[in-house]
């Protein structure tokens, strides 16, 4: 048998973290009114500090006695600065913020939409961001040893401790 030691460092890429950021998708966000619809997450390494995800959404607003019907697609992407809480196990992400919001179609409708959604972001976004560990396959042998979390540019790095 053999035993890793403490502070042991397992490093997650792009391309990884997109597949386990995909196991908690799709994500249903209500709004004031309606609801947005994000799907397909890609993370995105964007500096030495701040990591991204692009996400596909879609705006929707259906309330038939109002004789409302509404649906609007985009893509936004977000960014933040990546961290780890050991007691809770939460993945964080400190100062939060929206780096790009785009309807496919622009539209009176779809500007009314951007100035709400930026709204609801500012209501609704704690900083930081706390989201819970997936139940991704490559994070389940170890996900109760994690120790720390840090980012250097080109790999999320997992600090791992056992006792």
């Amino acid at each position: 048998k053999a035993y890793s030691a403490n502070g042991t460092t397992v490093p997650i890429s792009a391309e990884l973290g997109t597949s386990i950021a995909g196991d908690l998708f799709p994500v249903t966000v209500k709004l004031t009114k309606g609801n947005l619809f994000l799907t397909e997450p890609v993370v995105l390494f964007l500096d030495n500090a701040r990591i991204g995800m692009q996400v596909r959404f879609q705006d929707y607003d259906h309330r038939p006695a109002q004789g409302i019907a509404m649906s609007e697609m985009g893509r936004a992407l977000f960014s933040g600065k990546i961290g780890y809480d050991p007691d809770t196990r939460q993945i964080l992400l400190h100062d939060p913020s929206i780096d790009k919001l785009e309807f496919d179609h622009k539209t009176e409708v779809t500007q009314r939409l951007f100035s709400e959604l930026k709204a609801a972001w500012s209501a609704q976004v704690t900083n930081p961001i706390r989201a819970e560990l997936p139940p991704h396959p490559y994070l389940l042998p170890f996900r109760n040893n994690i120790q720390a979390l840090s980012y250097d540019g080109k790999s999320i790095n997992l600090t791992l401790s056992y006792e």
